[in-house]
């Protein structure tokens, strides 16, 4: 079911944010392998989010401005962590306050997450019709095998 490829995201996020903040490497260029997987697993996600997901909710339409800041929310995730994979690859850039703006994406990221186990679990539960969930499980699946 599409809800639980979200909370599969979610935890496979944490425990890659986990791991990275503890990293037994001082730099932060060792941590780009982490940070370049959880690029891709949070771009998945999210692409999947405003794929499959999100159109689906938004035709519960008593919730469009939640939704809404979710999709914002999203955006503003994939910015930060896209910046800081190219900043950890660029071995050439030491002190350009990675370790700051990393500790600064783990409130965005649990308040993104939060909100996704909150609003969107309990609408997929309470106000969805099965075919509806069933519409968002196929495209999800789909964009996974792809």
């Amino acid at each position: 079911m599409i809800l639980d490829i979200i909370l599969s995201d979610h935890k496979a996020g944490r425990d890659l944010f986990s791991l990275a903040g503890n990293s037994v490497f001082e730099g932060y260029a060792e941590r780009a392998d982490l940070f370049e997987r959880f690029d891709r697993l949070w771009t998945a996600h999210a692409d999947m989010m405003d794929e499959a997901v999100l159109p689906v909710l938004a035709e519960v339409a008593h919730r469009a401005e939640p939704l809404e800041e979710i999709r914002t929310g999203q955006r503003e995730l994939r910015e930060m962590i896209a910046s800081l994979v190219a900043r950890a690859a660029d071995k050439s850039n030491e002190n350009d306050q990675w370790f700051a703006d990393f500790h600064r994406l783990k409130p965005l990221f649990e308040r993104q997450v939060d909100r996704e186990d909150t609003l969107v679990a309990s609408m997929i539960q309470q106000d969805l019709k099965p075919d509806q969930i069933a519409r968002m499980t196929v495209t999800a699946r789909g964009m996974r095998e792809k």
